[in-house]
């Protein structure tokens, strides 16, 4: 069963390297995609060694998020 995004059964890293796509490409005008792919790597970075990688995509993008938009104010 796939989810919502269509991650299921892929690797977390490989979700999570969509992640780092898909908000490079929606904050790309006013940060540079380098800049979202760091913040994405201190992110996800300690979630590496997790062993429940279900919600992790999701706490990632979170984050990230939350961070660039208090960068934005």
């Amino acid at each position: 069963m796939r989810n919502a995004a269509g991650t299921s059964g892929m690797p977390v890293e490989e979700q999570v390297a969509h992640v780092a796509d898909r908000l490079a490409v929606e904050y790309g005008e006013t940060v540079g995609a380098g800049v979202v792919r760091e913040l994405v790597a201190q992110a996800y970075s300690p979630y590496r060694q997790a062993k429940v990688t279900q919600f992790v995509p999701v706490l990632v993008d979170r984050s990230v998020r939350q961070r660039l938009r208090a960068a934005a104010r």
